[in-house]
């Protein structure tokens, strides 16, 4: 990973969404998010969106990074 603090999310061709350095185009993405054939047509063209949100909660709640909650690590969480 590069040192650049800038981040950018990217939908490639395949209809993955990535998140990389800014400057790092080249290196493996930090997250990548990858929906079921099955589920893109019921997405309508929203799976763009959808996965940025994801990234951006994941941000949001330090889970990128690999800190924890004050509780301590929780197993797998399920949003209904």
């Amino acid at each position: 990973m590069s040192d650049s603090p800038f981040l950018e999310i990217v939908e490639l061709a395949d209809g993955d969404v990535i998140l990389q350095s800014a400057d790092d185009h080249q290196g493996e993405p930090l997250v990548r998010i990858r929906f079921a054939p099955e589920i893109v047509e019921h997405l309508r063209g929203a799976s763009f969106d959808i996965a940025r949100e994801m990234i951006d909660k994941a941000i949001q709640d330090n889970r990128l990074w690999g800190e924890e909650d004050e509780e301590g690590p929780t197993e797998h969480s399920v949003i209904h």
